[in-house]
């Protein structure tokens, strides 16, 4: 299990695990499932989406632009089974692994495909890449809208 990752998740933790407000918004009681948790695997859905790589690879042979991307620190998510997902597509490496550079840094790696593909980390992001590195974000999703390489 994840713990919370700021204030406001331990806030929110207090607050749904009060009597009153599992009143007000009809929730069962603690005594009936338990106390709410931010990040619980207790959970059980059904996945019937089926794979999205056959819609990534109809819209990139089209001539889309495709980035996929994770932080290197990322514990919900791992960048290696986001790069294997990737990989999976089938699609042959154009631009083998490389750094690319924010303010003068290495800020993650990248790896293109054919197809107009891109694979891209970023240095110390975890799970929400924007919140936690905000200027790299920023800097490559601008460079990629604006058909830059990266």
């Amino acid at each position: 299990m994840l713990g919370c990752k700021s204030k406001n998740d331990e806030v929110a933790t207090a607050w749904l695990n009060d009597g009153a407000v599992r009143k007000a918004i009809h929730a069962e009681g603690e005594t009936v499932i338990g106390k709410w948790e931010l990040c619980a695997d207790k959970i059980f859905y059904h996945h019937d989406a089926g794979s999205m790589i056959k819609y990534h690879k109809n819209l990139t042979s089209r001539g889309y632009w495709a980035l996929m991307f994770s932080g290197d620190h990322d514990m919900c998510v791992p960048f290696t089974g986001s790069e294997a997902w990737t990989r999976s597509i089938g699609y042959k490496i154009v631009d083998e692994w490389r750094p690319w550079i924010y303010n003068g840094q290495v800020a993650g790696y990248l790896q293109g495909y054919e197809n107009n593909l891109t694979f891209l980390t970023i240095k110390g992001a975890g799970h929400t890449v924007p919140e936690n590195k905000p200027q790299e974000a920023l800097y490559f999703y601008t460079g990629f809208l604006a058909g830059k390489s990266i």
